[in-house]
This record gives C-alpha cells, structure tokens and sequence, in this order.
C-alpha cells in the first residue's frame, strides 16, 4: 500500500516537472527564435555567439488609448512604492484589444568572427512579431529614434520570418 502511494507520488512530481519544462516563456521563445534566425544567416554573422538579451519590451499601435494607459503605468511603475494591483489592472487593459499589439522589440548582443579571425561584439535590436517572429533588425542606436513611431515593416524576403 505504501509503495503504491510512493509510486503514486513520483508520477505526479515527475509529471509536474514535465509540464514546468514544455511551458516555456515569451522571453524564451523570443530569444530562441532570435538565436535561430541569427543562426540562419551564417554569411552575415559568421560564427554567431550570443551574450546577453536585453529587456522584452512590448510594443502597442499608438493611439489615445494606448498613450495614456502607458502613462499611467509609467507612472505606477516610478511610485516609491507601486501598486501591483494598479499595474496588473493597466497591463490587463493594454491586452485587451489585441489590433494594438504590434510585437516586441529587444535588444541582443553577440559576437561574430570574421575571415581574418577578429572577434568583433556587436548589439543589435530586434523588431518581433505578435507570432514572436523575427521581422527586421536595426542597429541599436536606433532605439531612441522608433519608439515614439508606429512602424510597420515587411520581411526581406520569405525565409525572413521563419
């Protein structure tokens, strides 16, 4: 009887432990789905090695509605002390209507190496998809000039978007 309750108990932690594992996160599948399309283009990164990922950063339509539940969350967000219930109510809210969801953005930083066996580290930001594609690539200087911008952009080719 006992042995059958261990045995028992051992499926449902091992099945538990399963389901932690398939239940990966959007920052996971951004960033593998970054490394991949990286990987993709051996020409233009020779040697590809990731190093770090920037902060995931959701990106809306800018309209009234979005600009000031931005603002109040921006707002909560800067209080000594914020309100996670407030934060929660204004997130639920952005998501509400998906047609203002354009993506994410993030940063990446990386090395390549080139033909004359120079390391080079260089950091680049990526435009995603809602379907966490990658859709384009900018140098990350960049950040500062987009993000105020609704900007629409269309793969460079087919296989850019897988």
């Amino acid at each position: 009887m006992i042995f059958a309750l261990l045995m028992g108990l051992a499926v449902i932690v091992s099945c538990k432990q399963e389901t932690k594992k398939q239940a990966a996160t959007t920052d996971e599948i951004v960033q593998q789905s970054i490394k991949s399309w990286m990987e993709n283009r051996k020409e233009e990164y020779p040697n590809y090695v990731p190093l770090d990922f920037g902060k995931l950063t959701p990106r809306y339509r800018f309209n009234s509605r979005t600009h000031s539940i931005e603002i109040a969350l921006n707002t909560e967000k800067s209080k000594d002390n914020p309100n996670q219930n407030t934060l929660d109510s204004l997130k639920r809210l952005l998501n509400e209507n998906s047609t203002d969801f354009l993506g994410y953005t993030i940063t990446h930083q990386f090395t390549t190496k080139g033909i004359d066996g120079e390391v080079k580290k260089d950091e680049k930001l990526f435009f995603i998809d809602p379907q966490n594609r990658v859709i384009t690539v900018l140098n990350s200087d960049a950040w500062d000039l987009i993000m105020d911008k609704e900007l629409f952009f269309r793969p460079e080719s087919p296989d850019s978007v897988k």
